[in-house]
């Protein structure tokens, strides 16, 4: 894994270096811009993680789906909360359906590595600073998901989580600029 990790670091940080990402990392994100915030990720997590169970890649990772718990959070923040999509939202999850009707299939775990993983790694932090009770970053039996995570990770999902990335950063821009609209 460390080497999956390392070709995509530079990328990674680019991502983390984002405004909308340093505005939730340090804790400023205000309630009203993290529930929008929730509602992107709710309807891709929903999306990749349907998209992968049918493919089999969620089999020996029990507890990795994450959407239920960002439901909960979504509903904990604001009940019935519905609203319209970043426009790079929708092209992500245009381009997961594709991917997932292409003989390529198997690269949607590259779109896993780079939500899931982050989780599970930087979630600890993002928890302690988020409004409500970040239920989407609690992991039951995270040290045992590790392990299974990366024995499924290989090289071959590098260029896919470089397009994940990719992705994540025109979202983060998108979010960026709808809340200050919000």
């Amino acid at each position: 894994m460390s080497i999956l990790r390392d070709v995509t670091h530079e990328t990674h940080m680019a991502v983390e270096k984002l405004p909308f990402v340093q505005y939730l990392l340090k804790g400023n994100i205000t309630e009203p811009h993290y529930i929008v915030y929730l509602n992107e990720m709710l309807n891709i997590y929903q999306h990749l993680e349907n998209l992968a169970q049918k493919t089999g890649l969620l089999n020996t990772l029990p507890g990795l789906a994450r959407a239920d718990k960002i439901a909960k959070d979504l509903e904990e923040l604001s009940p019935n909360y519905s609203g319209t999509l970043c426009n790079s939202t929708v092209q992500y999850l245009d381009y997961l359906t594709e991917l997932s009707n292409s003989d390529r299939k198997h690269q949607l775990f590259a779109h896993i590595y780079v939500r899931h993983l982050g989780d599970m790694y930087g979630g600890k932090l993002i928890a302690r600073v988020v409004p409500g009770s970040g239920r989407w970053y609690e992991f039951d039996n995270r040290v045992e998901l590790l392990k299974n995570f990366n024995a499924m990770l290989n090289m071959d999902l590098a260029d896919e989580a470089l397009v994940s990335f990719a992705h994540y950063g025109n979202i983060f821009k998108d979010l960026w600029n709808k809340i200050h609209t919000v």
